[in-house]
């Protein structure tokens, strides 16, 4: 009987959480946090230049539809241009510049923030797309 008295003094019984117990956790979640979120950021940014891409490409099926149906380009591009193609203009601004050749008509997509690290997309007469930044070609955005 005596012995189980003995026992029983050194059990303790744990009430809470230690504070240090509490500062792991939070670093933990720290750490995995600040792996996490420029993971995602990254991952809005190139869904968003998708969306431009894809506005670049519909911009141009209507200017080669405007072509076939009256024998000449649009004068001018804006983001209301074409009615149709629904552009998503909340991250993108969506004009036009003319040339010759290949280059006819170049279509842009000039992001509304800075952030981006392509920069303003490009889509030539041709089908050839490209990016800049600050004038300097971006690899890897098209």
């Amino acid at each position: 009987m005596s012995r189980f008295f003995q026992i029983k003094q050194y059990r303790h019984i744990q009430a809470g959480v230690t504070f240090i117990e509490l500062l792991v956790v939070l670093a933990v979640i720290g750490i995995l946090a600040a792996i996490a979120y420029p993971s995602y950021a990254e991952h809005l940014q190139r869904s968003y230049r998708e969306d431009a891409k894809t506005g670049l490409v519909k911009l141009q099926l209507w200017m080669e539809e405007q072509y076939n149906t009256s024998g000449s380009y649009p004068t001018s591009v804006n983001n209301s241009s074409c009615p149709g193609c629904s552009l998503n203009t909340n991250r993108y601004n969506f004009d036009a510049t003319f040339g010759t050749g290949a280059d006819t008509y170049v279509l842009n997509a000039t992001p509304k923030t800075s952030g981006d690290r392509c920069g303003t997309l490009s889509l030539n007469a041709a089908g050839r797309g490209s990016a800049k930044l600050g004038g300097s070609a971006v690899t890897d955005c098209w």
